[in-house]
């Protein structure tokens, strides 16, 4: 999808979320995506799928 700053929108139903806390920013999402901890080792991109991350308070 399109990715603008730290927004990114569907390119099937145009929904946009910030890529980096999950939060949903427009219509016609209206539910937040979990995101995960994320980091690079020895060039390979290691995602922690045992916790979500927290979503910092606005």
């Amino acid at each position: 999808g399109l990715v603008m700053d730290d927004i990114i929108e569907c390119p099937k139903h145009n929904g946009r979320f910030n890529y980096k806390t999950g939060q949903a920013k427009g219509a016609p999402v209206c539910v937040d995506l979990k995101t995960y901890p994320v980091k690079v080792e020895d060039g390979k991109v290691m995602i922690d799928i045992g916790r979500a991350a927290e979503t910092p308070q606005a």
